[in-house]
């Protein structure tokens, strides 16, 4: 069930409580201002890329900004009141998680976890803005353990043991432009070269925490609509040989998106139209393209 609200910190299928909800008290900030390089452009609409990127080893996480707190306060929620869709983790993965999550709370000098296994995982995850997903070090990586609590349109339980393959299977076009490159990539990661990436899509609903695609509104005032960027990391941990894979969710209201630097608006608005369509159809643009296309070519 879908509710929609403009909260990005109540669940896609909650409503959100003045009283309560981070993200709904006076003065709060709804979102953090997407960086204009993090915007994708045209050149980018021909294939699907990796674009991997290199990341300093100190940095487990994404910096800290002032949507943390807020972010952390729906984390802390979730892990209440839904454990059950928010964390899981495989037999086997306890070392993994210990080791990631010392990683984690020494990279933002926090105390160290007084829990083992899934519990430290959780630790970790309660003292960071970022989700954070273990997979095996296995030649097929498998995901194994994680804190998810800003899922885009997936549930941890389904995907749970699955391989990249398995895990990325409603991505269009994932098997023609990235299987063998993400592979490869995953297969080259070492200890001391962890690296970062982006996603990016729009969704015409706010929350962070959403399992699922919302239906479809294609008669939407545009500007209601939200941008949602995934700054995503990965790095080998040393001991295990496992991979730490971090996400960071951003959303922005396409009406703040539209005031940028013109060059930058009508860049997005041409990747928009020449989206191949399946993707679009993935990114749920298809049935918004061409008033997304008209409008912010207009501004």
């Amino acid at each position: 069930m879908t509710v929609f609200h403009d909260d990005p910190f109540t669940p896609v299928d909650r409503q959100p409580d003045p009283n309560d909800s981070p993200g709904t008290s006076p003065g709060s900030r709804r979102f953090w201002r997407v960086p204009d390089e993090w915007i994708p452009g045209s050149s980018q609409a021909a294939r699907l890329r990796i674009g991997a990127r290199a990341l300093d080893a100190s940095q487990w996480v994404s910096p800290m900004d002032q949507d943390w707190a807020p972010t952390i306060t729906m984390k802390r929620r979730l892990l209440a009141e839904r454990p059950g869709e928010v964390v899981a983790m495989l037999p086997g993965a306890e070392e993994a998680c210990d080791e990631a999550s010392a990683g984690v709370l020494g990279s933002v000098a926090v105390h160290l976890s007084s829990g083992t296994g899934i519990d430290a995982l959780v630790d970790a995850a309660l003292a960071v803005a970022d989700d954070l997903c273990i997979l095996d070090g296995g030649g097929q990586p498998r995901l194994v353990a994680a804190v998810l609590c800003s899922p885009n349109r997936w549930r941890l339980a389904e995907k749970l043991g699955g391989s990249m393959s398995v895990i990325h299977d409603p991505v269009a076009r994932y098997d023609a432009d990235l299987s063998s490159p993400v592979d490869a990539m995953l297969a080259r990661l070492s200890v001391d070269r962890p690296v970062w990436r982006l996603n990016w899509g729009l969704s015409n609903h706010p929350a962070l925490f959403q399992p699922e695609t919302p239906p479809h509104t294609p008669a939407m005032d545009l500007s209601a609509m939200w941008l949602r960027i995934e700054w995503q990391t990965l790095r080998r941990l040393p001991v295990t040989g496992a991979i730490l894979f971090g996400i960071r969710t951003y959303v922005e209201p396409l009406a703040d998106f539209a005031r940028r630097d013109r060059t930058v608006v009508h860049d997005f608005a041409d990747l928009i139209r020449q989206l191949p369509d399946d993707v679009a159809t993935y990114k749920s643009i298809a049935p918004y393209r061409r008033a997304l296309w008209d409008w912010l070519s207009a501004v």
